[in-house]
């Protein structure tokens, strides 16, 4: 059975396992906590753009700030408790 979200307010805040025998908060039954693999996107990028592919890290840094900074400034900002990118 698929794991249904338990959301307080506006936030997802934790997942219940068994939605037939119900979940309860306070005591914590079928109430699990956001799997890790929800919690964070990972990805690799590539090009093929020579005077791309020569950049150096601190370049490709800059590039993906301006992506944090405009995912937390898009429509679903309110959704990012917070968001970090790193190019190693």
């Amino acid at each position: 059975m698929e794991a249904k979200c338990i959301i307080f307010g506006d936030t997802i805040t934790a997942t219940c396992s068994n939605m037939a025998q119900g979940c309860i908060l306070s005591t914590g039954m079928n109430v699990m906590p956001i799997p890790s693999t929800a919690m964070s996107i990972s990805g690799t990028l590539s090009t093929t753009n020579v005077i791309m592919a020569n950049w150096s890290r601190n370049m490709w840094q800059t590039v993906v700030n301006r992506v944090v900074r405009a995912m937390a400034s898009g429509a679903l900002g309110l959704h990012f408790i917070s968001a970090v990118a790193t190019v190693s």
